[in-house]
């Protein structure tokens, strides 16, 4: 029985394209946060709910804060080579762009930005259907036969 633990082959090398497929969401979160800080009229108006009173911007501040938040947890076991909490940390996130794509529609129909936030949902779907298939691969390789 082989019991141990091949950590090389347990992570996503930086020159595999499932990495930066998977890292291009993270980081664009944090991104998209630090405008959500910086700029929250513009930040807002894209995401398709301007926000033009001053006494709504801690609002979008909040909402900065939870993306870099976000983003940055995701990237860290990402970086640190975790594949299999990754994978969970990436399925999971799946649920805000849609739910950010259900206020859109709620507050603008079937408005520009809510493909947006669907198309990013359904990315990530189909990025944690390949962590998935690697993960079980990995998984697949350490089992004895």
């Amino acid at each position: 029985m082989n019991t141990t633990t091949n950590t090389e082959s347990s992570t996503l090398k930086k020159n595999s394209p499932l990495f930066w497929f998977t890292f291009l969401i993270p980081a664009a979160i944090i991104a998209i946060g630090i405008n959500f800080i910086l700029n929250p009229v513009g930040a807002s108006t894209a995401y398709g709910i301007p926000i033009h009173d001053p006494d709504a911007f801690p609002f979008m501040w909040i909402k900065g804060i939870r993306d870099i938040f976000s983003g940055l947890v995701v990237l860290t076991f990402l970086l640190r080579g975790d594949l299999r909490i990754t994978l969970t940390l990436f399925a999971l996130a799946i649920l805000i762009p849609i739910g950010d794509g259900l206020v859109i529609l709620r507050h603008l129909g079937f408005a520009p930005p809510i493909f947006i936030q669907w198309g990013t949902a359904l990315y990530m779907m189909i990025v944690t259907a390949f962590l998935a298939k690697k993960v079980k691969s990995l998984h697949t390789e350490r089992t004895p036969t």
